[in-house]
């Protein structure tokens, strides 16, 4: 299964499995599915959210970006995070961080993520864990809120044993990790392949790759407001071919304007992350100003 946009993307088994649960028994060609969500009656609005209806199928409509990547239409967006559940109209997202897709990874970290954060956090490992703890979150959620209104725990939603049955999930119901939102404070902590190297950025996603892609030693962002004296040292890393210590230099500016963009995608070529690079593109695309 791959994802509707970014085709070299597979989706991970997990999802996968998830999609084909939701949509078990519905026609993907009928606008009806789509328009009035029926998939939620299998439990696509249990994850602390609503899993996206663009990855459970073919939605008739367009693949305008700002309908397929909504996302990049936020300024301060970690180009690597490719959101599978939404929450709510404060942008509030939930998805892989594909920090390296050259890696062909079966699965990938999974973070929490808002315009307003200041950074991205960890929520699961991979899929499956994230989605347990989507289910932690919805419960911590009704915890915190729903049960002095009176409303019934998720937990005992009939939808909420049948989809954890069908994908083996088993959410730690009131782990300390993971509050209300399904939010924590935790950061990632990718597996770093022999001869490869991980360095931690602002943005909360931070950086991998090939150990020779870094500068040596560690790069330091002490003024992330001086754009324009960082934007030159991410230039002299490009030129000197050290796309990795770019990246973490434009990671960790305050915030995100077309130049630095502009530079993230030509550190993703470099890098050979296509992936990366064509989201930059459609972030300048969605940004025609900035």
């Amino acid at each position: 299964m791959q994802h509707p946009l970014h085709r070299s993307l597979r989706l991970p088994t997990t999802f996968a499995e998830l999609a084909a649960f939701i949509m078990d028994g519905l026609d993907p060609g009928d606008p009806d599915v789509w328009s009035y969500a029926s998939w939620m009656d299998k439990g696509g609005d249990l994850f602390c959210g609503d899993i996206s209806t663009s990855l459970l199928g073919e939605p008739p409509g367009s693949d305008d970006p700002r309908i397929m990547c909504g996302e990049l239409c936020y300024s301060f967006q970690p180009l690597e995070i490719l959101p599978f559940c939404w929450n709510g109209g404060d942008g509030l997202h939930y998805g892989w961080a594909v920090l390296a897709p050259e890696l062909d990874a079966e699965d990938h970290v999974c973070v929490s993520f808002a315009p307003g954060d200041d950074q991205a956090f960890w929520l699961g490992d991979n899929t499956k864990e994230a989605l347990e703890n989507l289910l932690v979150g919805a419960m911590a959620n009704w915890t915190t809120w729903g049960r002095e209104q009176g409303l019934a725990s998720p937990a005992e939603d009939t939808r909420w044993a049948a989809v954890c049955h069908a994908l083996d999930l088993r959410p730690d119901i009131g782990s300390p990790r993971i509050g209300p939102g399904a939010r924590s404070k935790q950061a990632i902590r990718p597996e770093t392949p022999p001869g490869w190297r991980y360095e931690s950025a602002d943005d909360g996603i931070g950086v991998l790759a090939q150990a020779a892609a870094f500068a040596p030693g560690t790069v330091r962002v002490d003024r992330p407001w001086d754009v324009d004296e960082y934007l030159s040292q991410a230039r002299r890393f490009l030129a000197d071919g050290f796309p990795a210590s770019a990246l973490c230099v434009l990671k960790s500016l305050m915030s995100y304007d077309r130049a630095t963009v502009q530079l993230m995608g030509e550190a993703y070529e470099q890098l050979g992350r296509d992936l990366h690079a064509e989201r930059a593109e459609l972030w300048l695309q969605l940004h025609p100003s900035d």
